[in-house]
């Protein structure tokens, strides 16, 4: 007993101290005013803004003969209404030989002004080090890897660094593997924060498995005992949040293994896991009793960081395949929801017409709001924000009634949440306060984290002032006035001093006086 407590104390001491998390900071983003004469735009917005709506990615997989298995998978990145496919460079990574191969169904756009692809890359005579360049980052908007094995030679093949850089830099990245093989091919999940059952480990559950026999009989396929074994449904799916957004799906055909996210869990949600029945196994097939077990095991997750760089993560590869799509339609359904989450396609907030409002008779007088960015101690303070969500790549107003903001000196003194209009085509969310009693500057903060959403950081400086003589139309407090009335003494006997000073002539009598004596 001691020595597994010791064992265990153990492995967390080298999770805590050997593994580095980043989080990579999240931009703090410094709100800008506008005229409070601005109107809000009600309704739903056709969104214009490109980097929503088109991507250039880069994919990278080692699995032989893709374009055949995965065909359905690709298709995804073409919008159906655009000849544009998403896809710009394409690497295989070959166990035996490096090569980089650009299909037919990517030669399309190869004299397009969009593609980033156009260099000859049959001169590379070295390794994929040089396909997978480092300035990638720049030019392209996320990774698509998709991978049988994730072992030692991929590794040596795909520097790390590389797929952080892409993290680092705000992009976005899909991944998923059908097993994990060796130290380095673990320790390179556990750079982007995940655990992986690996080594041909594997999920089953037993019980969820006899639908996919009935189909298979009533679909008059021919699939390979391969396909059929360890292969079972599962209806624990991700509720309330913008990634799954299609009703409909409700059971999902897996194969493969789980794995868990060393983060905190605000920055990963479980998008799909097992149901109780599931448990884990080795590639022996026998139990592996020490690990989690049913509800605990993860098979497809989402990271999103302070920065929101997003990462998709499924320990399976062949729920994307041809074959599932067609045994299972919901999951070609269940893989476009996560490509348009992953990519920023849904699941974004975005903010617009920052407002603030200053007047003295503001409780009274709705109609007489003045803009102005000079306050006093003890003002009403009023603000409104329009809030919008990508939805089918139109705007829609935001209404969530959960958005708080923070009055800030040194610490929190107030805190509140931001009230909304009624009306749901009104994107207007608004509140007034009262500012201290205490001058000094202020930070109003508007932060906001809700799962499956970009994370909002907004801020905006307050400087509060104290009252003073020469403010106009401001009321000074009677203690006050004696000092103000001896301010005003004091000139008038300095300029009734220069005035005798300057009118008196008292000397120039006596000494005409002492003259005509003389």
């Amino acid at each position: 007993m001691m020595k597994r407590v010791l064992r265990n104390a153990f492995h967390f001491l080298v999770v805590c101290f050997f593994i580095n998390i980043k989080l990579y900071p999240c931009g703090k983003i410094k709100l800008k005013t506008v005229d409070v004469n601005k109107e809000s735009q009600y309704g739903v917005v056709k969104n214009k803004i490109e980097r929503f709506n088109h991507k250039k990615l880069v994919f990278i997989t080692n699995i032989k003969n893709y374009e055949q298995a995965y065909n359905n998978f690709l298709n995804i990145f073409k919008p159906e209404n655009d000849d544009i496919n998403f896809i710009k460079k394409v690497v295989y990574v070959d166990d035996k030989n490096w090569n980089e191969q650009e299909s037919d169904i990517y030669k399309e756009d190869k004299n397009s002004e969009n593609n980033l692809s156009n260099d000859d890359t049959s001169n590379y005579k070295t390794s994929y080090k040089n396909l997978l360049n480092k300035l990638d980052y720049s030019l392209y908007d996320g990774l698509v890897i998709v991978l049988d094995i994730l072992n030692d030679y991929f590794i040596q093949n795909v520097d790390i660094n590389y797929i952080k850089l892409f993290i680092e830099k705000k992009k976005d990245i899909f991944l998923s593997l059908n097993t994990v093989i060796g130290k380095k091919a673990i320790n390179f999940l556990r750079e982007l924060n995940i655990q992986v059952y690996g080594n041909h480990s594997y999920v089953n559950d037993h019980f969820n498995n006899f639908l996919l026999k009935n189909k298979i009989t009533n679909l008059e396929m021919d699939i390979n005992n391969d396909k059929k074994a360890y292969t079972f449904y599962t209806n624990r799916l991700i509720k309330d949040s913008p990634i799954i957004k299609n009703e409909e799906i409700n059971n999902i055909l897996f194969k493969g293994t789980a794995h868990t996210i060393l983060l905190e869990n605000k920055y990963y949600l479980d998008i799909l896991g097992c149901a109780k029945t599931c448990l884990l196994y080795d590639k022996a097939h026998n139990i592996l009793k020490k690990k989690k077990q049913g509800e605990e095991l993860s098979l497809i997750s989402s990271i999103q960081l302070e920065n929101n760089s997003r990462l998709i993560f499924s320990s399976s590869s062949e729920i994307f395949s041809d074959i599932f799509f067609i045994l299972n339609e919901q999951n070609k359904t269940f893989t476009k929801n996560l490509i348009m989450w992953n990519f920023k396609m849904s699941g974004i907030i975005r903010y617009n017409n920052f407002k603030i409002f200053h007047n003295k008779y503001y409780e009274n007088n709705i109609d007489k709001l003045k803009e102005t960015h000079t306050f006093f101690i003890n003002d009403y303070f009023h603000m409104s924000i329009d809030f919008y969500e990508l939805i089918n790549n139109y705007w829609v107003p935001y209404k969530k009634n959960d958005i708080q903001f923070n009055l800030i000196k040194i610490d929190i003194i107030h805190r509140n949440f931001l009230d909304m209009y009624g009306c749901d085509d009104n994107p207007t969310y608004y509140k007034k306060f009262k500012l201290p009693n205490k001058h000094g500057i202020y930070k109003l903060q508007i932060y906001y984290l809700r799962k499956g959403y970009n994370i909002l950081d907004l801020e905006y400086f307050i400087p509060v002032r104290t009252l003073l003589h020469y403010d106009k139309n401001k009321k000074v407090n009677f203690k006050n006035y004696p000092f103000y009335l001896y301010i005003y003494i004091s000139l008038f006997c300095f300029f009734l001093f220069v005035l005798i000073m300057l009118f008196d002539n008292s000397e120039y009598e006596e000494i005409t006086n002492d003259k005509k004596n003389n």
